[in-house]
């Protein structure tokens, strides 16, 4: 999933499809579209290939990521049965407040960033552009960049 131009409207969601867990992702917020696009321009012009740069907007991308705890096997499993017993660890956090984002009108970016110099250009030029909730997502943490608002 890639964006075209969020100012158009063109951003990227498939109804019904899987979200994979965003492993080794920088994953941010940001309010508006021309932010979206001035972000994006400045992730691929300073090296990030557009593949690597995905943008979810609306109650699609909403539903999809409520129907998905992003994870296999047991661990999916137990993110579940945390979900039903009303459970809530910082991860699950993120999640839901990134839903409601995009249920909200936001728009939510990812950026693949599997190591440290990476992942700091993409935070640096997401939080450039405005962006809020801010998180890297290895495979086993969440880190808090810019943690969402209570």
């Amino acid at each position: 999933m890639t964006v075209d131009d969020p100012r158009n409207g063109t951003t990227a969601s498939q109804p019904g499809r899987k979200l994979p867990y965003p492993t080794h992702h920088v994953v941010a917020v940001l309010d508006t579209a021309d932010q979206v696009a001035d972000a994006v321009q400045e992730l691929t012009s300073s090296g990030f290939l557009a593949s690597e740069v995905q943008v979810g907007c609306g109650t699609a991308a909403a539903d999809a990521l409520a129907a998905s705890t992003g994870r296999k096997g047991l661990s999916g499993l137990a993110v579940r049965v945390a979900e039903a017993i009303g459970y809530e660890n910082f991860e699950m956090r993120v999640k839901s407040v990134v839903e409601q984002a995009l249920r909200d009108g936001h728009y939510v970016v990812l950026v693949a960033a599997p190591h440290g110099e990476r992942k700091d250009l993409a935070i640096e030029t997401l939080r450039k552009h405005g962006a809020h909730t801010v998180s890297y997502h290895d495979r086993l943490t969440v880190e808090a960049v810019i943690p969402p608002k209570s």
